[in-house]
């Protein structure tokens, strides 16, 4: 099961560049593929790209955030700020600051 998992990992990840083209749904949907993904590496082991596609997912979610608002706000935060929701976050799918 677990080389399958890898499989549909790599599978996934080869088609996950093209899908936020501009539009809020899209950075939407992105949001939630890069969050699977995340998930699907966490899986398998594989905490550093786990993080890199959570931190993704919030990079995407903001972006349709700003589509729908057409307010471009500063970052507020990140995977590694210290709200007490990413580190519940963090905690589920293994991220360490470095």
């Amino acid at each position: 099961m677990a080389s399958f998992s890898k499989y549909l990992v790599v599978v996934l990840s080869l088609g996950f560049g093209s899908l936020a083209s501009g539009s809020s749904e899209d950075y939407r949907s992105s949001s939630a593929a890069a969050f699977r993904l995340a998930s699907a590496h966490s899986r398998v082991g594989d905490t550093a790209m786990a993080c890199a596609r959570l931190s993704q997912s919030l990079e995407h979610y903001r972006s349709a955030l700003v589509n729908e608002t057409g307010e471009q706000e500063a970052a507020l935060s990140g995977i590694y700020d210290d709200s007490d929701g990413m580190a519940v976050v963090r905690a589920k799918f293994g991220c360490k600051q470095s």
